[in-house]
């Protein structure tokens, strides 16, 4: 029987395999997998991840695997092979094993026949086809010397620019015992990292993160309240896997008890089964008690008022409501698609004003003087009204080759910023991006205040799906008004992503849409009711249009 249908859920949220729809990109695991994505995809050699047993390792190898399966680009430049348990008991095993890995050839004579076709492999990988071969082990504090010492010439395979095999060893906190006995291996680490257990506000959003991806509508139901969430980070200490096996018993005993939510009570009797320590339960019953106590009557208003049953208009911070609607963007005619922008033919005459006619200087008595032309008609004004160009196109504007100059705030990361404006932080995009910017010599650390240029990078428009219609929410001609734009977009409304495109009429441009597209024009328009006065249907961009992001 599967007991989450009785939740109303549609799949187990708790589960102790590493799915990775249940992934929480918490501050210290989003930083860690930001950093090894950069350190492979610059060749760096070794990296090291360690951590406390149940600190999430193996669910981020996982990750890191798929992270370089998601686009095309990378699935033709990087390849990923994984060992999952490196206890080995002789050389010739463990080359064996890294040999069929990542060649498919585990039996030769000797150990120097597997080393060298190993090393005839990468050769041929990294520099004859120009890839990124990445060797993962998980498990690493089971590593035996000699097998740190085949790393380490593995390491020796290189260029003149770049280590031929990429290694990441994810190990528990005991690893760095064997690296401080090995100093010859220890001090070809690239970057070290390591994971520390969550805090109570990531605890709280893990758990909810879970819920809403295994319920059946969008939010997922709030089957804890807040004393329950401080009780199971106290119990658990933030270690994710200890999280997930104590919120699945307590699911369980809710079933079994009929309830539709779990107290700090059913809490701690579920984590008491799971670590039965004589002296815990008379202070956890005190400490917990008096605690509950005060956060429930401070948060009862907030758990038990009515959900709202309609969707409310957020207000958005002054400079999006200040670009999504201003006095000229509401009388302005909406361009048709595909129509051409005419002048006028002719004008009216220009009437001299009262002031023009007292500056005209008298000519001379002896001087002829010069009779005024006849006023000339005006043509008639055509019927209907003519399309004219903005104010600021021009029709000589060239493809730009830089989008613009972003200086780097808190807490800004290159591949995610890269994301955020080309829509793929890829080994060519990453690559572009450091060639524009020669001052900053180690792309894997940035500081805030930086100053980074960003190329204009011609790209095909991916995301727009044929048959889907698409709603905008502003337009700015400069990059750092967008990405601000962009930033301080509230994060309980609409996903957004951010579009740099170019035309001859306009120039280039960045337009924030939706990111999401609708199925019709009417759902768009339904959809608009609830948004920021100023969004519109996005209207279909002309053929000689150029995008900068996919």
């Amino acid at each position: 029987m599967d007991y989450f249908k009785i939740l109303n859920m549609n799949r187990e949220p708790f589960s102790s395999s590493p799915g990775p729809a249940f992934f929480f990109a918490s501050t210290v695991h989003l930083a860690c997998l930001q950093q090894l994505e950069i350190a492979i995809r610059l060749r760096r050699g070794l990296n090291v991840v360690m951590g406390d047993v149940g600190t999430g390792k193996t669910t981020l190898c996982r990750q890191l695997i798929l992270r370089f399966t998601e686009s095309e680009d990378d699935r033709r430049e990087i390849e990923t092979h994984l060992l999952l348990d490196p206890s080995f008991s002789a050389p010739r095993e463990f080359l064996a094993a890294v040999s069929f890995g990542l060649a498919g050839v585990e039996s030769a004579e000797s150990e120097w026949q597997l080393k060298e076709g190993i090393k005839n492999y990468l050769f041929q990988k990294g520099v004859d086809e120009n890839k990124t071969v990445v060797l993962i082990i998980d498990e690493g504090q089971k590593l035996p010397e000699f097998c740190l010492e085949i790393l380490r010439e593995f390491l020796n395979y290189d260029t003149n620019g770049n280590k031929l095999l990429q290694i990441v060893i994810f190990a528990q906190n005991e690893f760095r015992e064997i690296l401080d006995g090995y100093k010859n291996f220890a001090d070809r680490v690239n970057q070290y990292y390591l994971l520390k257990s969550l805090n109570f506000r990531e605890t709280r959003a893990m758990i909810r993160f879970r819920l809403a991806q295994a319920a059946h509508p969008a939010e997922g139901p709030r089957l804890f309240t807040f004393p329950a969430l401080w009780t199971i980070y106290r119990a658990t200490g933030g270690y994710p896997r200890r999280i997930i096996t104590l919120c699945h018993h307590i699911l369980l005993a809710m079933i079994i008890r009929n309830r539709a939510r779990a107290g700090w009570f059913l809490v701690w009797s579920a984590a008491r089964r799971l670590t039965p320590d004589p002296g815990r339960p008379k202070r956890w019953t005190a400490t917990t008690t008096a605690l509950a106590t005060a956060l429930f009557l401070a948060f009862i208003a907030l758990w038990y008022a009515p959900a709202p049953q309609n969707i409310v208009r957020h207000p958005l911070p002054p400079v999006l409501t200040a670009s999504l609607a201003t006095p000229a963007e509401k009388s302005e005619p909406l361009i048709p698609p595909g129509s051409m922008a005419t002048t006028s033919k002719s004008a009216p005459p220009i009437q001299p004003t009262p002031t023009a006619e007292r500056s005209v200087r008298k000519p001379d008595p002896g001087q002829t003087a010069i009779p005024p032309a006849p006023p000339t008609k005006a043509a008639p004004a055509p019927s209907s009204p003519e399309t004219v160009l903005p104010g600021n196109a021009d029709p000589k504007k060239k493809i730009p080759s830089q989008l613009g100059r972003l200086k780097l705030r808190e807490g800004d990361s290159i591949p995610l910023l890269l994301r955020e404006i080309y829509g793929n932080n890829g080994t060519a995009n990453l690559h572009t991006v450091a060639l524009a910017n020669p001052h900053i010599t180690d792309m894997n650390r940035v500081r805030a205040g930086e100053t980074i240029s960003l190329p204009a990078i011609p790209a095909s428009p991916g995301f727009l799906v044929p048959g889907k219609i698409w709603v905008q929410m502003a337009k700015k001609t400069a990059l750092e008004d967008a990405c601000r734009l962009f930033k301080d977009y509230p994060s309980d409304m609409p996903p957004i992503r951010l579009i740099p495109s170019w035309n001859p009429r306009e120039g280039l441009v960045f337009t924030i849409v939706l990111k999401n597209g609708f199925s019709s024009a009417e759902a768009a328009r339904d959809a608009i009711q609830h948004l920021p006065t100023g969004a519109k249907i996005m209207q279909k961009p002309e053929k000689d249009t150029v995008f900068f992001a996919n």
